[in-house]
């Protein structure tokens, strides 16, 4: 019964985005261009190099070196292994979807097991300060540009930080990762910082010999395939924007009340967040408030249908779950909503 209702789901749904592709053809052809625009000037600049170098750093063992940098600032914090330290480090710095690649890539090398990549998934995979900095703000027009990104980044740091505690209240303090022996100045380093953490299930191998041109052009290959899958989300989940348009179009452009006339432009940044903010911004209903912010803020932790689309393709032949991964993003994006009830109330 669940696949017979889930396939006449899709088909009524092909049928009618099929009939709204014909019937709104020159709509649809814009919100295509708006989404091709967006990814070729947004997302390929800041993106794809941190793709690449980032994949180079986790195939070329590098990562550990960087993990075992943040130790100082982080390990103090999280009491996690460097490589662990590394996905978050990263994840924050490069956005989405950097983060589930990064632990994507990780578990592939088995750097970590499946419960690490589980919980490193549910607060590191964000949207990136280059993004927040060259789009989002702009677009806006935020002043307080710093208190913009200190409650983007603070909320999902500390549920981090509190989400440690589920995931791994049972492990005893132990001796971190342990390296083939010939590799002691790894050994030496690791050793002086103590984590909560044993990954009898990982094995992480540090050769003395890397190939980094090989390392190089597999992080390449890497990084074209996920920024078109990117791209091509995109450009198909702005042009799914056509049915908020409609119902903008018959259903609320004469309400009376306030927040139904921007109903539709929230709609269509759950379904691709970057061309639903552009709507968003260009309506002007609500951008001066301080409910804006938050009600922003929340849009873009969850990130939108297309972003999990993405974040799956990413991670479906590591174990991980989409599910989980949603749960997550829907409590953290509850959480400015929260904010937003207290600022109106």
């Amino acid at each position: 019964m669940k696949k017979v209702l889930i396939q006449l789901f899709f088909t009524l749904f092909c049928c009618s985005f099929l009939f709204l592709l014909l019937l709104y053809s020159k709509e649809c052809i814009l919100l295509a261009s708006n989404g091709l625009l967006i990814w070729y000037k947004n997302m390929i600049p800041t993106l794809f190099p941190f793709m690449v170098l980032s994949g180079f750093m986790v195939r070329s063992s590098l990562s550990l070196k960087i993990g075992q940098w943040m130790q100082p600032i982080l390990g103090i914090l999280f009491h996690l292994p460097a490589q662990m330290l590394y996905v978050i480090f990263m994840g924050f710095l490069c956005g989405f979807p950097m983060g589930a690649k990064i632990v994507a890539d990780m578990l592939e090398k088995k750097q970590i097991n499946l419960k690490e990549g589980e919980y490193l998934l549910a607060f590191c995979n964000n949207i990136g300060p280059l993004y927040m900095l060259g789009y989002v703000i702009p677009l806006f027009g935020y002043k307080n540009v710093w208190q913009v990104l200190g409650l983007m980044y603070l909320v999902p740091l500390g549920y981090g930080l509190v989400l440690r505690f589920y995931y791994f209240h049972n492990q005893k303090e132990s001796a971190p990762l342990s390296f083939p022996s010939t590799h002691s100045k790894y050994n030496s380093n690791i050793s002086k910082k103590q984590t909560d953490f044993e990954l009898t299930t990982c094995s992480y191998h540090i050769t003395e010999s890397v190939n980094y041109l090989s390392c190089f052009q597999q992080s390449l290959s890497s990084a074209i395939e996920q920024i078109t899958l990117l791209g091509g989300c995109m450009i198909f989940f702005n042009c799914l924007q056509i049915y908020p348009q409609i119902l903008d179009q018959y259903f609320c452009t004469n309400s009376t009340y306030t927040y139904v006339s921007f109903f539709p432009d929230i709609l269509c940044s759950l379904i691709e967040i970057g061309g639903g903010l552009k709507q968003l911004a260009d309506s002007g209903s609500i951008i001066n408030s301080l409910t804006s912010t938050y009600l922003t803020l929340s849009l873009l932790t969850f990130g939108g249908l297309s972003c999990i689309i993405q974040t799956y393709f990413i991670i479906k032949n590591t174990g991980l779950k989409i599910s989980t991964y949603m749960k997550h993003k829907v409590i953290q994006s509850c959480i400015y909503l929260m904010v937003v009830i207290l600022v109106r109330g």
